[in-house]
């Protein structure tokens, strides 16, 4: 069956993210984080680009591990070490199969020490190869109504703005179903606009739209959840729906702050069940204005010692805390992240992913 290929509620967060000037944070500095296919045909197969970048230390890098999306995303790279000043180069195909319209895929990179991280971008528009309702639209609301939306992102809102996205149903039955849509969550400004009916193999569009309002209770993530009732019976799964709030920031602004952190990744290795563990790192603001922390909001079983309104000088850096719990179950990886949102223009959006592993 064919899958509108959107992202997962954490990587779906990035499906209008400007990527950052990653030379910032790490010594892997790559020629562009970005790479639009364009308009793509399913049919004619996987489509690739090769990513140049160069090693800004003084010394050699090894690339460990790279990260993917999606498993339609694969990526080529070599292992050996690139000495400091030397360029490297690594090629990212991609697979359009069960794909359509507008699709995002991450590839992130880590080198053997872990400290230098980057992350690159591509997006491209697919083509489908044409089908019936029942492959287009594959996942189940309830009685004969089915959409191709797993989540509904919408990526960066500026406060005071109003964008809307659309979220396609079709009625593969042979009878007119009647809709309406109930909505949980904090709302966030989000409304929904539903149409009454859709007739048999017939498509309709469900109108979610968020109206950001102003002020410092509308910074970071919003996440909001659309139930689609169909002829009186709620849908099986949900329509997760989510935005990044932010100010409205300029990049061509001269004084501006840049955030930096070290590292992006923290990987606290084998420990003991059921118990906090905590390490420093460090938050810098290489920028030449103050940088404010709009937002910072740890996910469940994480801390971090930085609190919302936080402020940062020019030049300034802080040691930082940051804290998980560790799970009970033996040999397993527990997983954490830190949003943070700040007034960095370039980025003002960052994820501080944490892990540590069950002995």
């Amino acid at each position: 069956m064919k899958t509108k290929a959107l992202l997962t509620a954490i990587l779906a967060l990035s499906v209008s993210i400007a990527h950052a000037q990653e030379e910032l944070n790490s010594a892997l500095v790559f020629e562009t984080y970005e790479w639009d296919f364009g308009q793509i045909n399913e049919a004619d197969g996987v489509v690739q680009h090769t990513f140049r970048f160069t090693n800004i230390s003084n010394n050699p890098i090894q690339i460990d591990n790279v990260a993917t999306s999606c498993g339609c995303t694969t990526v080529l790279y070599s292992t050996q070490p690139v000495a400091g000043g030397e360029y490297g180069e690594l090629t990212v195909a991609f697979d359009p199969s069960r794909t359509e319209g507008r699709v995002l895929r991450e590839v992130e990179i880590f080198t053997k020490d872990r400290r230098n991280y980057a992350s690159l971008m591509i997006t491209a528009d697919v083509n489908p190869i044409p089908m019936g309702l029942e492959q287009i639209y594959p996942h189940l609301l309830a009685g004969t109504v089915k959409t191709n939306a797993k989540n509904c992102p919408f990526g960066y809102i500026t406060q005071g703005e109003k964008v809307t996205r659309i979220v396609r149903v079709a009625n593969v039955g042979d009878k007119t179903a009647k809709l309406s849509v109930v909505t949980t969550g904090n709302r966030n400004g989000m409304s929904v606009e539903c149409p009454e009916i859709v007739t048999p193999q017939d498509v309709a569009s469900i109108r979610i739209t968020y109206n950001i309002g102003r002020g410092k209770n509308h910074f970071g993530m919003a996440r909001d959840t659309v139930w689609v009732v169909v002829d009186g019976v709620k849908s099986q799964v949900p329509i997760p729906v989510n935005a990044l709030r932010i100010e409205k920031l300029s990049q061509e602004d001269k004084n501006k702050p840049v955030m930096r952190i070290e590292p992006s990744y923290v990987d606290f290795g084998q420990k003991a069940p059921g118990k906090i563990y905590k390490k420093t790192i460090i938050i810098g603001n290489t920028g030449n204005a103050d940088l404010i922390f709009r937002n910072v909001e740890p996910m469940e079983g994480t801390a971090i010692s930085i609190q919302t309104g936080q402020v940062i000088k020019p030049g300034k850096e802080l040691k930082v805390t940051v804290a998980i719990t560790n799970s009970n179950i033996p040999h397993n990886a527990t997983l954490g992240s830190i949003n943070l949102t700040t007034n960095d223009p370039t980025r003002p959006f960052r994820e501080l992913r944490l892990q540590v592993d069950t002995k």
